[in-house]
């Protein structure tokens, strides 16, 4: 399925870090994790020993967790038992919200949110999450115009990286196209999506597919 795996946290910022800055014990933040590892079976997801969301399937994401701020361990055990798939410590703000995306064993950090709220404006960003697409352009667009004309949002989107939050109206529509770079050959075209007034945060992250190919989840961000 290709070598590159790892474990990566979307977001924008640079908040998480070795430290925490002076958190207190009672100091709270947000985890959601997305089980991306392919070939791995249904996980159970452990904070500090104490599973907090069991038997999450692969091309899905748990919902936002509570967990403390400061240094926490994220475990990923295989609900049939066996090796972690993921065993790391992991370093969180308080008040943050992070988004742990699972492709293997390793991880970097980074945090949800972060945008500028402006009335009638939404955000929407693109994380590869994909072990065998490679490199690809991002192309966000308004449904059913395609890509005559358009400009990629970001050219070559490496695995493991996201494009950042790009502004558009909300509420609205919207579709991502992923393309082999420097062409519109379509590697993944997403459909019409929906940016609500209410959601003004949204990652789509593109992985591969059970089944072959490639596919994506929406994941509305905090």
């Amino acid at each position: 399925m290709g070598g590159r795996v790892g474990l990566f946290a979307l977001a924008l910022g640079f908040l998480l870090s070795t430290g925490c800055g002076g958190s207190s014990s009672n100091d709270t933040a947000q985890l959601r994790v997305f089980h991306g590892a392919v070939n791995a079976a249904a996980l159970n997801v452990l904070i500090d020993g104490s599973i907090v969301a069991g038997n999450l399937n692969y091309g899905a994401a748990t919902d936002y967790l509570t967990v403390k701020a400061g240094s926490i361990h994220v475990q990923a055990v295989p609900v049939g038992g066996g090796s972690p798939v993921l065993d790391q410590s992991v370093s969180i703000a308080a008040n943050a919200h992070q988004t742990l995306v699972m492709t293997g064993t390793n991880s970097s950090a980074l945090i949800d949110g972060g945008t500028t709220a402006v009335t009638g404006d939404g955000h929407v960003r693109v994380f590869n999450a994909s072990n065998n697409m490679g490199s690809s352009d991002v192309y966000i667009v308004n449904p059913g115009t395609g890509l005559s004309g358009a400009t990629p949002v970001t050219k070559n989107l490496a695995f493991g990286s996201d494009t950042g939050y790009q502004t558009f109206p909300a509420p609205g529509n919207y579709e991502v196209f992923m393309t082999v770079p420097g062409t519109t050959t379509v590697d993944l075209a997403t459909g019409p999506l929906n940016l609500a007034a209410t959601s003004t945060n949204q990652t789509v992250v593109v992985f591969d597919s059970a089944l072959g190919g490639f596919t994506y989840i929406l994941l509305t961000d905090q």
